[in-house]
């Protein structure tokens, strides 16, 4: 008799043991298994251009503007802010949409079509023959925190080329510091918009002035 309880007590044991082992691997397997939830990152675009600057050209003037350079800060998608001096970091849940480089260029040929004052505006090497070449340089594109306010610092260096005689006949830097209205990624958003609107501009009558 206390043979036949003592078999049923260890058989017993061992189904709950075996019971609470399968129940702690299915636990285990889901915790392992189950896709890791991210936080939403908010994207945004630099896309704003200024109303056009018309001038009209009696020549067909080709120009190339030619993929920005810049500082290795601003070749990803990336936001940077400051929030105190010699630090540079990166907004986590807030990106652009493109590296601000390849954006820049593309608003750069819009702007620069808009104006009618050149026969083409390209920027393709290869796409034919080109009389002049417009080469930038992305500076700075840096939201600063400072105190309980906040402003979007952008500065950008153009130089234009005459390709016939190989000369620079003009250059510039462009320095803009645009008030944030709100002191978030999203305002600074907004600032580097405005700011870029105002160098577009910028550009424009430089470049109607040298060409």
């Amino acid at each position: 008799m206390i043979g036949n309880l003592r078999a049923i007590w260890i058989l017993y044991v061992g189904i709950k043991n075996a019971f609470v082992l399968f129940i702690a691997t299915l636990l285990f397997s889901c915790s392992v298994f189950s896709p890791v939830k991210t936080e939403p990152v908010n994207t945004y675009v630099l896309n704003t251009i200024p109303q056009p600057i018309t001038k009209y050209s009696p020549q067909h003037i080709n120009l190339l503007i030619t993929q920005p350079t810049g500082n290795s800060l601003y070749s990803t998608s990336q936001m940077v802010y400051s929030d105190r001096p010699y630090q540079v970091a990166y907004f986590v849940k807030n990106r652009w949409a493109e590296s601000p480089i390849k954006m820049l260029q593309l608003l750069m040929v819009r702007t620069l079509q808009n104006t009618h004052y050149f026969y083409a505006v390209n920027s393709v090497p290869a796409m034919g023959n080109y009389n002049y070449v417009l080469n930038t340089q992305l500076i700075e594109l840096r939201q600063v925190f400072a105190m309980h306010r906040s402003y979007l610092h952008l500065t950008i260096r153009v130089q234009v080329i005459n390709v016939a005689t190989n000369q620079v006949i003009g250059r510039r830097e462009f320095s803009i510091i645009e008030p944030v209205p709100q002191a978030s990624p999203y305002g600074g958003v907004i600032a580097a918009n405005r700011a870029m609107a105002k160098f577009l501009k910028q550009l424009s009558n430089f470049c109607l002035q040298v060409i």
